[in-house]
């Protein structure tokens, strides 16, 4: 036991004095030595000039470590650096540097880094060529040996800065970046893990494979990633323009992967809070979009395939293309969808700018439409044709708002209104929403068509012309039945007769949450001259002058004057 004692003892004494030999080997090392040799290795894998700032030894991390380190740009796009970094951390093989004053790198860690990623008019990026010996250092290049394949164990980022300048003339900035990567290499594909938080609002977390590197164009780089934003506001991070009173937030879990150029994504969106047109209002549920789409990066344009938007049930089929070349998204989509259920739907109204009146619901019934968008994300413009069948707006009576005739009549308006059909060609855009032709078929009152449109700030300005079912105004419940044979009564039945067959002028006004009714006067008098005309022939009066006659005609434009303005007050 006792010489087994001293056998550990004299082996850990042997390692101590190894290690302390080595410290002191180390401490008699002058790192900045070794500064030319290194830029030059730099410079020549990575394409680019590398200047490195004082060298110094770390001994308890076994590393050289450079005040700062900045890395060239391509000189197409000025002489501002690539790349700078506040310090830089070279992990080194020991032994060849004590024995043999060799530099082999095995890690780099950069701290504080901030990257310049630009484009120019060409649509060209500064960082297509990297790692291509085109642009290496004069001091690398005056070599005849081909560059050396860049590669090391491991590459770590830590709170660094991207900032993403494209033609367009937007920046957008990438904040707290942090990248693992092991096994790096421009000439194999490897292992990455990225986070960043997205000036303006949001977070991104980034895993995957990257490589093999394209050094004569990077964005030919296969990759192989799972792409996670969170929270990412479409306002801050610049892709919609907080003056177009637009916006949301978006939740992205997808997969993407690129090849040759061309990067497929197919994924989930829930976007929370979203607003497409200033005259709505941010979606009170979050919608769902399920999309598959593919990106061509070297002409910034794509398409969009075999995805959905909607809400429980409720699924717009969509498809179409978008163009990113401009400051903000350009898209071209169409949309789709047929029986939708209403009450799945009605999440996605506000968000397109369709305002019910105030303490009313959409209740039952399903939708279809066939709509276009088109246009910059922040001020698209929709159009096409909406149907709406067998549904009740609850809390709303329509019947009530047009009723005062009715109700000199003594019929009763529902408590809602019942849609049988309704049907609209419209057309969504940044100055509100307008609807030509519009028609609708309401239940226990009669039928609606005309145009009209509803402005940004809510104000209604539509032009109707109401016929009356003949179930309102014949029979037991016309005026004449319910108000027996009297002379007025056979005058208020042949009004209402009269509306019925032609129908009766309307201006809708107010605002959308609410309108307002108003009989157009000119309808008014064509309505009275036809009503009126049928009762008196009915019962002509020998003894009765034209001068009465007409005088009869004032009295009823009278009353339903009175009415019009009992309405107004109320």
């Amino acid at each position: 036991m006792t010489a087994m004692k001293r056998l550990l003892l004299g082996l850990l004494a042997l390692v101590l004095l190894v290690l302390v030999v080595g410290a002191g080997a180390l401490l008699l090392v002058d790192a900045n030595h070794f500064r030319p040799q290194i830029q030059a290795s730099l410079s020549q894998a990575l394409g680019r000039e590398v200047t490195l700032g004082q060298l110094h030894v770390s001994i308890w991390s076994g590393s050289l470590d450079a005040d700062e380190i900045r890395i060239g740009d391509d000189p197409a796009f000025g002489d501002k650096p690539f790349v700078t970094a506040r310090s830089l951390q070279l992990g080194v093989k020991l032994w060849p540097l004590l024995l043999h004053r060799q530099v082999q790198i095995t890690s780099l860690s950069l701290d504080q880094p901030v990257v310049r990623l630009l484009q120019n008019k060409a649509g060209q990026w500064n960082f297509a060529k990297f790692g291509a010996d085109t642009a290496a250092a004069p001091a690398a290049s005056a070599s005849s040996a081909p560059p050396p394949a860049f590669s090391v164990d491991k590459l770590r980022i830590s709170d660094g800065r991207i900032d993403l300048q494209r033609t367009a003339g937007d920046t957008r900035s990438y904040r707290k970046v942090s990248l693992r990567a092991d096994h790096v290499g421009l000439g194999a594909a490897f292992p990455f893990s990225m986070s960043a938080d997205i000036a303006g609002g949001g977070s991104l977390q980034l895993d995957g494979t990257l490589g093999p590197w394209d050094a004569q164009n990077a964005l030919l780089t296969p990759i192989d990633a799972h792409l996670v934003l969170h929270g990412l506001d479409l306002v801050g991070a610049g892709l919609m323009s907080s003056a177009d009173g637009v916006g949301g937030v978006l939740d992205i879990d997808t997969r993407i992967s690129s090849a040759k150029g061309v990067l497929s994504s197919k994924g989930g969106i829930d976007a929370r809070q979203l607003k497409l047109v200033a005259s709505g209002s941010p979606s009170p549920q979050p919608l769902r979009i399920d999309y598959q789409a593919s990106y061509r990066l070297l002409d910034g344009t794509g398409s969009i395939d075999h995805s959905t938007l909607g809400s429980g049930g409720a699924k717009l089929a969509v498809d179409g293309s978008f163009d990113n070349r401009g400051k903000v998204l350009q898209l071209d989509l169409n949309m789709r969808g047929k029986q939708l259920p209403v009450d799945d739907l009605q999440p996605l109204l506000p968000a397109f700018g369709v305002v019910l009146p105030k303490d009313s619901r959409l209740s039952g019934g399903n939708v279809g439409l066939d709509l276009r968008a088109r246009g910059p994300l922040d001020a698209l413009v929709i159009s096409g044709p909406v149907t709406l069948d067998d549904s009740r707006l609850a809390g709303y009576s329509l019947g009530a708002k047009l009723g005062g005739i009715l109700s000199l009549a003594g019929i009763k308006a529902p408590k809602d209104t019942v849609i049988r059909h309704a049907a609209a060609t419209l057309k969504i855009a940044p100055a509100g929403i307008h609807a030509e032709p519009a028609s609708a078929d309401i239940a226990d009152l009669g039928s609606f068509t005309g145009k009209g449109g509803m402005a940004a700030d809510g104000r209604l300005d539509f032009k109707m012309l109401v016929k009356l079912d003949q179930a309102v105004t014949g029979g037991e419940q016309s005026a004449g039945g319910l108000l027996g044979n009297s002379k007025a009564g056979r005058l208020l039945g042949g009004v209402l007769g009269g509306a019925s067959a032609q129908g009766i002028g309307v201006h809708v006004g107010g605002t959308a949450s609410a309108p307002s009714f108003k009989v157009d006067p000119a309808a008014v008098a064509g309505l009275l001259g036809s009503g009126v005309g049928h009762a008196l022939d009915k019962e002509p009066t020998p003894a009765e002058p034209s001068a009465e006659k007409s005088g009869k005609q004032k009295a009823l434009d009278s009353l339903l004057q009175g009415v019009l303005d009992s309405r107004k007050k109320h």
